[in-house]
């Protein structure tokens, strides 16, 4: 529909329309000629006999024809303007004056204005407006098309990051059920436990090859349980400390690794230790039974290191097969320092031992 001056709202904020006159023109000085056209085109609905919005206009359109029409419309407020003068005879000698109507923004006809010199322009037609699609209504759509095509490329990214983060939780989650199932079967292994005191055996006689005394085969008797005692209850603290760190909902695995580490440096050390004790021959089955146990462990614990590096559940598996016959070796052994300790008399001397 063509906006003529009788209709209302056509000049009802004159104010507004010689502002975006004036930002379309600081635009198109600043070389953005799409931007310019929209402000234009936007005064031009307030005011459409705003002589420079015309003007301005002809200059940042790229069709010829459009161009054509804002000077046509340009001499239709003013026949005696130059600039559109010379514009119009520039775009006859290029032969496109063949005027094209911009978006509902066709120049209201003034009759008292209109001389021969200038005839009135041909009100367009309802079948040639719908013929000839305005270039600014195929801006704006292109516009809100390219707008919404930058939305979807800005989207797409922020849902591949949050599918990337879920699937990271749910391997994450995997993992730790991995490793509360593999905790639970270390579990047996790592129990301390109140063994209860077994009853007293038939004392054994000292060999008959002994060189030592009797005061002195007890003396290193009480001494070797002792050294056994203080090398058990440095790996008691260190299990219960393994369990703590390991234990924790939500541990991150490079914890869990170190903790291992930790553990087994204590297993290593308290086997190096054992292994420098004078054994009495009355504990030297006892006492292989705790050194196979703790050999045992170590094995247990470097099948765990290996599953957290592989995540792998053969390893686990392994792992809780060590740690089951580690148990077997360390009860045995733990009977027979119990066995001896009834036999001996020493609660007084030394606290009574547990299965760690």
């Amino acid at each position: 529909m063509t906006t003529t001056v009788n209709e209302s709202g056509v000049r009802a904020n004159p104010a507004e329309a010689r502002e975006l006159v004036e930002r379309g023109i600081a635009a198109a000085r600043g070389g953005q000629r799409r931007v310019a056209a929209g402000l234009l085109a936007r005064a031009l609905k307030l005011d459409p006999r705003d002589e420079r919005a015309w003007l301005w206009l002809s200059g940042v359109v790229d069709d010829p024809a459009q161009r054509a029409f804002c000077l046509q419309a340009v001499l239709r407020i003013n026949p005696q303007n130059p600039h559109a003068r010379r514009g119009l005879a520039y775009l006859e000698r290029q032969g496109t004056v063949n005027a094209r109507p911009i978006a509902d923004l066709s120049v209201p006809a003034a009759a008292p204005e209109t001389t021969p010199e200038t005839p009135a322009t041909p009100a367009t037609s309802p079948a040639k407006d719908t013929a000839h699609r305005d270039w600014w209504l195929h801006w704006r759509w292109q516009h809100r098309e390219t707008s919404r095509v930058r939305l979807v490329l800005w989207i797409l990214p922020i849902v591949l990051l949050s599918v990337a983060v879920f699937l990271h939780q749910s391997v994450s989650i995997a993992r730790e059920q991995a490793l509360a199932a593999l905790a639970a079967e270390q579990e047996p292994a790592f129990t301390v436990e109140t063994s209860p005191l077994l009853p007293a055996a038939t004392p054994t006689p000292v060999p008959a090859l002994e060189a030592e005394p009797l005061a002195v085969v007890e003396s290193l008797t009480v001494s070797y349980l002792s050294a056994v005692e203080s090398i058990r209850a440095d790996l008691r603290t260190a299990t219960m400390t393994y369990r703590q760190e390991t234990s924790q909902p939500g541990g991150a695995s490079i914890n869990h690794v170190a903790a291992t580490q930790r553990l087994r440096s204590t297993v290593a050390q308290a086997l190096a230790n054992l292994g420098e004790l004078r054994v009495p021959g009355v504990l030297l089955p006892a006492h292989e039974d705790y050194r196979r146990g703790l050999e045992l462990e170590l094995a247990g614990l470097d099948a765990i290191l290996e599953f957290y590096s592989t995540y792998d559940v053969s390893h686990a598996n392994r792992a809780a097969l060590r740690f089951q016959e580690a148990r077997a070796f360390i009860e045995r052994a733990q009977a027979g320092f119990q066995s001896q300790l009834q036999l001996l008399g020493e609660e007084s001397l030394i606290s009574a031992y547990t299965i760690r």
